[in-house]
C-alpha cells in the first residue's frame, strides 16, 4: 500500500509540471522581499540559452548546495529589462524531478513570484536548490547593475 501510495503522489508530481501552470505543492505566506536586500551572484552574465530557462518547472535554475540563500542570491543577481528593482516571495513547490540530491531520489522546485515597478503581473520563477548548473539570466530580464 505505501509503495502504491508513493507511486500515485510521484505521478501526480511529475504530471504538475506537464501543465502550462503547474500545481505548486505547498504554499507560502513568506512577505515580499527586495532584491536589493541579498547580496547577487556576480559571475551570472549571460542570457539564457533557453526561453523557458527559470520560466517553467521543466527548466528550473539549478542553485545547488541545498541553500534557500542561494535561490535569494540568484535573484538578486537579477533586474527587469530596464533595470527595475525586483521584489519576491516563494510561492511553494511544485514539479518533482529524479535527483541523487533529493529526499528517496526526488526533489521539488520551489517557485518564487517576481515583480518589479510597472509589471502588470507577478512572474513565476523555478529554482532548485538541490541540484547545480550554470546560472543565467532568464529572458525577460537583465542582470543587476550594482553601481
Amino acid at each position: 500500500m505505501k509503495y502504491f501510495l508513493s507511486t500515485v503522489f510521484l505521478a501526480i508530481l511529475l504530471t504538475s509540471c506537464g501543465a502550462k501552470q503547474p500545481a505548486i505543492l505547498s504554499s507560502s505566506t513568506n512577505p515580499a522581499e527586495t532584491a536589493t536586500a541579498h547580496e547577487p551572484f556576480l559571475d551570472i552574465t549571460e542570457m539564457a540559452p533557453n526561453k523557458k530557462y527559470a520560466l517553467t518547472g521543466e527548466y528550473p535554475v539549478m542553485v545547488g548546495e541545498k541553500s534557500v540563500s542561494n535561490q535569494r542570491r540568484y535573484i538578486a543577481s537579477l533586474a527587469g529589462p530596464n533595470g527595475e528593482e525586483l521584489t519576491f516571495h516563494r510561492r511553494g513547490s511544485c514539479c518533482s524531478y529524479e535527483s541523487e540530491n533529493g529526499m528517496m531520489g526526488s526533489a521539488l522546485v520551489d517557485v518564487y513570484e517576481v515583480s518589479y515597478e510597472g509589471l502588470k503581473e507577478p512572474i513565476l520563477l523555478y529554482i532548485s536548490f538541490y541540484d547545480e548548473g550554470p546560472l543565467y539570466i532568464p529572458h525577460g530580464f537583465t542582470k543587476r547593475n550594482l553601481n
